[in-house]
């Protein structure tokens, strides 16, 4: 039985440089184009079958001493004039 996609978060975080040029080039190596967003900042929105685990691990190796990744799946969500509103209805939300 395959993976059913889900939504995720992705963010990282560093104390000395701006991580979404990271972030987008390592999840982009990993899931097809279509199925990120980037949210905000260093912030984005990710619809695939990885497990949170998954892609915090693809992140790791390119973090240094004092950085951090954080990866949440959404079980249901809900908001009010959200961006990229039509991707998100697609992908079942």
């Amino acid at each position: 039985m395959q993976p059913v996609p889900t939504l995720k978060l992705v963010s990282a975080w560093s104390p000395d440089r701006h991580l979404r040029a990271v972030i987008e080039e390592v999840l982009r190596a990993h899931i097809p184009a279509e199925d990120i967003r980037h949210l905000h900042g260093r912030v984005y929105l990710v619809y695939t079958a990885a497990e949170p685990a998954e892609i915090r691990d693809w992140l790791a190796p390119h973090l240094v001493d004092g950085e951090r990744a954080f990866v949440v799946e959404f079980e249901r969500w809900s908001g009010r004039n959200i961006p990229h509103r039509d991707w998100l209805l697609v992908r079942g939300h």
